[in-house]
C-alpha cells in the first residue's frame, strides 16, 4: 500500500494523494499527486540519486504558492520503487529506461489527472533522463528547469578514469557492489559539500532514518558504468538538436558534487538551452540557506512566466 513517510519537522502537504502503478517492464512504482486548488498549470518533480519524494515537501509547498499542481515519482531502483530489475541487469541500461519511465508517468499518469500547461523541473540525477527525453523531440512539457542536472559526472581526466574503472569493476562481476567513497554527506553536516543548511540536511537524515528502505547506498559500478555512456549521448555533437522547448539549467556556484563547469558546455549545442548561476550555492540548491532559494525561485518564475502571458 502507497504511503508518504511523515516526521514532525516534513509534515505531508495537504491533500497529498499517494499511489503506485505499473511502469512498461512491469516494475512497481511510487508516486504521489499533490493538487493544489485553482491550479494555473502542472509541474512534474523528479528527484536525483539517493533521494525519494518526500525530500521535496517544501519545495512542493513552494510550488503550491505559485499556484501549481504536483506530480512526483520515486525513481525505478530509488526510494519506495520497485529495485528488484535494476539489480537484476546489473543496471544496463538504466538511464535508457528512467527516460522512458518519465515519458510513461508523464503522458498515463499526470495528464490524464492533472490539466496543463506542463512545466518538467528536476534536482541533479534526474536531469539526465530529461535531457535525454527532450532531445528524442518529446514536446508534452512547456518548459523545463534542470536544478544542477548531472550532465557529466567529473571533470576532464578525472572523468575518464572513473569510466575505465567503472567499465572494468562491471565486467569483473562487480557491477552490483557500491563505488567505494570516504564520507556519506546525507549523515554528516561537517564539510558539506550537498548544503550549507543544516536544518534542512538534519530533516533529511531524519526521513532517511524514519523509513531505511528508501535510502540509498553509494551508486554502483553498474550505475557509474550506465551515467557514463549516458553522459557522452548527450554530448555527441547532434544529440540535442532535437529539443524543442526552451530549457533552464540553474547551475551551483560551489558545485562539488557533479562537473558544474559542463552545464555551460551543454547550453553550447542548442539555443533552447540557458544557464544560469545561483551565487555561493553547494549542489542541492533546493535545501540550501532561504536567501539562495530565493535566487533559484526568482530564476524560475522569470523563466516560466511567458507560458502564462495572455
Amino acid at each position: 500500500m502507497a504511503h508518504f513517510i511523515s516526521i514532525p519537522e516534513n509534515p505531508v502537504p495537504a491533500n497529498a494523494e499517494p499511489f503506485e502503478f505499473d511502469a512498461p517492464g512491469g516494475a512497481r512504482i511510487r508516486a504521489g499527486f499533490f493538487p493544489v486548488e485553482n491550479a494555473r498549470g502542472t509541474v512534474v518533480l523528479m528527484t536525483g540519486w539517493s533521494e525519494f519524494i518526500e525530500k521535496y515537501f517544501e519545495t512542493i509547498k513552494d510550488l503550491h504558492h505559485r499556484g501549481f499542481n504536483v506530480a512526483m515519482m520515486d525513481w525505478r531502483g530509488q526510494g519506495l520503487s520497485d529495485r528488484n530489475q535494476v539489480r537484476e541487469t546489473n543496471w544496463i541500461g538504466y538511464f535508457r529506461t528512467l527516460t522512458k519511465d518519465l515519458e510513461f508517468f508523464t503522458d498515463t499518469q499526470v495528464k490524464p489527472r492533472f490539466p496543463g500547461p506542463y512545466i518538467l523541473m528536476t534536482h541533479s540525477m534526474g536531469g539526465m533522463p530529461a535531457l535525454r527525453l527532450l532531445a528524442s523531440g518529446y514536446d508534452g512539457f512547456e518548459r523545463a528547469v534542470l536544478c544542477a542536472p548531472m550532465t557529466r559526472l567529473f571533470p576532464g581526466v578525472q572523468n575518464s578514469i572513473t569510466n575505465i574503472a567503472a567499465r572494468i569493476a562491471s565486467k569483473l562481476g562487480y557491477a552490483r557492489k557500491p563505488v567505494p567513497r570516504d564520507k556519506d554527506y546525507a549523515d554528516m553536516f561537517e564539510g558539506n559539500i550537498y548544503t550549507s543548511d543544516e536544518t534542512r540536511h538534519t530533516m533529511f537524515r531524519n526521513l532517511r532514518m524514519a523509513e531505511p528502505k528508501a535510502a540509498s547506498e553509494s551508486p554502483t559500478f553498474g550505475w557509474v558504468k550506465d551515467a557514463m555512456k549516458s553522459s557522452a549521448e548527450i554530448h555527441a555533437d547532434t544529440a540535442l538538436k532535437d529539443i524543442e522547448i526552451p530549457v533552464l539549467i540553474i547551475t551551483a556556484e560551489r558545485e562539488q558534487q557533479i562537473d558544474g563547469s559542463d552545464h555551460f558546455e551543454i547550453a553550447q549545442k542548442t539555443d533552447q538551452i540557458s544557464v544560469t548561476k545561483v551565487p555561493d550555492a553547494l549542489h542541492e540548491i533546493l535545501m540550501e540557506r532561504d536567501e539562495l532559494r530565493a535566487l533559484y525561485w526568482k530564476a524560475f518564475d522569470e523563466f516560466v512566466a511567458p507560458v502564462f502571458r495572455p
